[in-house]
């Protein structure tokens, strides 16, 4: 993980130098997100989860930088109680999130997430003390999501998708859940020479009403089976290692693998939606603009769920809708394990 030598020019002096026993800074996307706690151990999980993402740790002391989100993180007080006034959705992932236009709050495991409008810059997580909240699995997943929480105020949205860039420099996402192929394709499409910047998550954030599309995750997965094909056949010697949390998955540096081909950002001009099929060919279908922004949001739940930003963060997918042609790809067998054939029908697909 680089560190950033110093902070943004354009970000307002600190108005007080006080801050917790533990501070760390982080910059992405020229945003600056600060974790504070009493505990060391809270500011270690943090490090140490960021370490896997492309999120850089800033070399200037955090007196010097005025955060456009703070994390304030304990795991020695008990959350607060949420209030029943507040409108519950139960999350896919496991936890309620209850919202409403002022107040974000996310409980699972006996742990806890809120940010409110009144103080819309912070983030306040309380880690439970049972065996079920400490779970390693648990953790990442509450790290994850009150990192999303923050970065959404800082106009960073998440997307679960890989992102690529042609050999004609236009970029390109595929859009899906897990177990639709996204780092299989990714994987096969960087092998062919394109350029890549993640396989699986994405940010997005908007620049003079130009969707842009960060990578996020620093380290591919795929599944075991996908190391003794041809599509990985080359790589024979590369480190992998089982991805935490799911032993189906090895992971493994593409850096390493696929050197000088990792770009940071893309403009997305195209956009699949992937799931596999047993057909023996693959087949796509475009979808109109209300089709794409549909499926979008199908991606996207925390667009309705974090209400007070759920508006930013709508704008920011109708304009990806606006900008990039949607796709529907049905990926066959045809298309998991041939670099040179995935590369050609994708490109052919999306004219």
């Amino acid at each position: 993980m680089k560190k950033v030598v110093g902070p943004d020019v354009r970000v307002r002096a600190s108005e007080s130098s006080e801050r917790p026993a533990f501070a760390s800074l982080y910059a992405v996307a020229g945003r600056f997100i600060s974790i504070e706690s009493t505990d060391p151990y809270c500011a270690d999980l943090f490090r140490n989860y960021f370490s896997g993402w492309h999120v850089d740790p800033v070399a200037a002391h955090a007196s010097e930088v005025r955060p456009h989100a703070t994390i304030w993180v304990t795991a020695t007080a008990a959350p607060p109680a949420s209030s029943t006034d507040l409108e519950a959705f139960e999350v896919a992932e496991g936890g309620t999130c209850r919202t409403d236009h002022q107040t974000y709050f996310f409980e699972s495991n006996g742990s806890a997430i809120r940010a409110d409008s009144n103080s819309s810059q912070q983030v306040e997580i309380w880690i439970g003390n049972t065996p079920e909240a400490r779970e390693p699995a648990a953790l990442a997943r509450l790290i994850f999501n009150a990192s999303m929480t923050a970065m959404r105020r800082c106009g960073l949205f998440e997307l679960h998708g890989a992102g690529v860039v042609a050999p004609d420099n236009n970029g390109m996402l595929i859009i899906g859940p897990s177990g639709s192929a996204k780092s299989t394709l990714a994987t096969q499409l960087a092998a062919s020479g394109w350029q890549y910047l993640s396989d699986d998550k994405l940010l997005l954030h908007v620049d003079n009403n130009v969707v842009h599309a960060r990578a996020l995750r620093r380290v591919f997965a795929l599944a075991a089976s996908a190391f003794s094909s041809n599509l990985m056949s080359n790589f024979d010697s590369m480190t992998t290692a089982p991805l935490p949390f799911d032993s189906v998955k090895r992971r493994f540096e593409p850096q390493a693998v696929f050197p000088e081909k990792f770009v940071e950002t893309c403009v997305p001009r195209t956009l699949f939606f992937s799931r596999i099929t047993n057909a023996s060919q693959s087949q796509t279908q475009q979808l109109t603009h209300s089709e794409t922004m549909a499926r979008l949001i199908r991606m996207c739940p925390w667009s309705a769920y974090d209400k007070p930003v759920a508006h930013l963060h709508l704008r920011a997918l109708g304009q990806m809708a606006r900008q990039a042609k949607g796709y529907e790809l049905h990926a066959g067998t045809d298309l998991l394990g041939d670099p040179v054939y995935t590369s050609a029908f994708l490109q052919a697909a999306r004219i």
